[in-house]
């Protein structure tokens, strides 16, 4: 399992903005022992105002099976594969809401409940 965590530019700290804003994601993948950081991919949408942030953010982060942030942003009411006027799709799916006072740590360590 691959999963992408919403950070700042310490990459220890849970980006406490939605997850289009995130300045980084934290690429985390399971291994027998536990969690390893593969990457730190930096988020070139992240000042995109507008059509089709969330198509972008979905194909920067297609190799990730779940992605964790603080907040989902403006359209957070609307359910997977339904549209809102601009016609943008809403990207839900494998978006989970974390506690952005939470560690990098913690988060990772509630996944394995």
């Amino acid at each position: 399992m691959r999963v992408a965590i919403a950070v700042t530019s310490s990459a220890n700290e849970i980006y406490d903005g939605p997850l289009g804003h995130a300045p980084f994601f934290a690429i985390y993948e399971k291994q027998p022992d536990g969690w390893r950081r593969i990457e730190l991919r930096d988020n070139p949408y992240k000042a995109l105002e507008g059509g089709g942030k969330g198509r972008l953010l979905a194909r920067l982060l297609a190799d990730c099976d779940l992605w964790l942030a603080a907040g989902r942003g403006r359209h957070e009411h609307e359910r997977p594969g339904e549209h809102h006027g601009s016609g943008r799709r809403v990207v839900a799916e494998k978006l989970r809401e974390v506690d952005p006072a939470s560690s990098v740590a913690a988060v990772l360590a509630a996944l394995e409940v």
